[in-house]
């Protein structure tokens, strides 16, 4: 009995191994079909390598995309879009984009409106819109608007995670369906809870592949665009019974702007012109009053030596 258990476990982990072999194979072979060029002799040989992969085709996942047409892998981009507009009013604005988007097989993801003030709203709004009419959306946004004030598009390519999620899937359904064969050959429980457990782990990774792959499919299928509304009366200046405090207001930095200059033009002109000319002069000026002040010193000197003698006679007289 234990050589037939570990026979057993023998045999599945060589088809472990084989599984993991063909998916390392259809990786390179897949690399090698991309590096190639697309000439007409490859044509056949590109079709039959797209046949030969075991993509899913079943009624869970739907239509599974043709990953090769035509000689060539058929690309899957994640498509986004920001956009900024000003409009004539929110509200309308928001509900017509609604309507393009359901019309056209989409959907609004989330949509919000302030109130700005007593007249004026603002307004986002998140769309997802079928990959094909991408562009389209784009443009008739753009017709209604009264002005685009930002637009910015993206893309992301996920066709080579597309084909290699989907050759390790199809590797991993063909691993599962062999494992669950040995159920039938198992002779005890403790083997039984062996296949078990590794068909529980194989299809826990196939769970995982299918959700990544289902997500690649849907975010390539439908592309995601942001839009910001602002009412056209908000983009416009201020303006009561014609007089405009934004034109006040940016007179008033002008003037300020033009008063800062003229006092650093002064402090330059004090600094570089009169601070250098006035040392000039004053220099001289101090040399001059400094030798009128030493020679009125000199000549005080005799006076006062002479005043002092005679304030000392003085004194002796009485």
């Amino acid at each position: 009995m234990i050589r037939k258990k570990n026979l057993t476990l023998l045999l599945i982990i060589g088809l472990l191994l084989v599984a993991c072999g063909n998916s390392v194979a259809q990786d390179m072979a897949f690399s090698e079909a991309q590096s190639a060029p697309a000439a007409p002799e490859f044509a056949m040989e590109m079709e039959e390598s797209a046949a030969g992969l075991a993509f899913r085709d079943d009624a869970e996942f739907g239509e599974q995309l043709d990953v090769f047409q035509a000689g060539q892998p058929q690309r899957l981009i994640i498509r986004t879009a920001d956009m900024s507009v000003v409009v004539t009013d929110t509200e309308r604005a928001m509900a017509s984009i609604v309507q393009m988007a359901e019309d056209n097989g989409g959907w609004v993801v989330n949509s919000n409106v302030f109130q700005v003030d007593e007249t004026a709203k603002t307004g986002n709004m998140t769309v997802r819109v079928p990959a094909e009419g991408f562009q389209s959306f784009i443009d008739a946004v753009q017709l209604m608007s009264v002005e685009v004030t930002r637009i910015s598009t993206s893309g992301q390519d996920v066709t080579e995670d597309y084909v290699d999620l989907s050759s390790r899937l199809a590797n991993l359904e063909a691993t599962a369906e062999r494992v669950r064969a040995f159920l039938d050959e198992t002779k005890n429980v403790e083997e039984a809870l062996a296949v078990n457990q590794e068909l529980s782990r194989l299809e826990g990774e196939i769970e995982v592949l299918k959700g990544r792959i289902k997500y690649l499919e849907q975010s390539s299928a439908f592309s995601t665009v942001t839009i910001d509304l602002t009412p056209d009366i908000l983009s416009q200046p201020i303006e009561v019974g014609g007089w405009q405090p934004q034109g006040v207001a940016r007179s008033a930095v002008e003037a300020l702007i033009s008063a800062l200059q003229t006092l650093a033009d002064i402090g330059i002109w004090l600094l570089i012109f009169l601070l250098p000319v006035l040392i000039i002069i004053a220099i001289p000026i101090w040399l001059l009053v400094t030798l009128v002040r030493k020679w009125r010193r000199r000549r005080k000197e005799p006076l006062a030596a002479a005043a002092e003698e005679s304030q000392e006679a003085d004194q002796d007289v009485h």
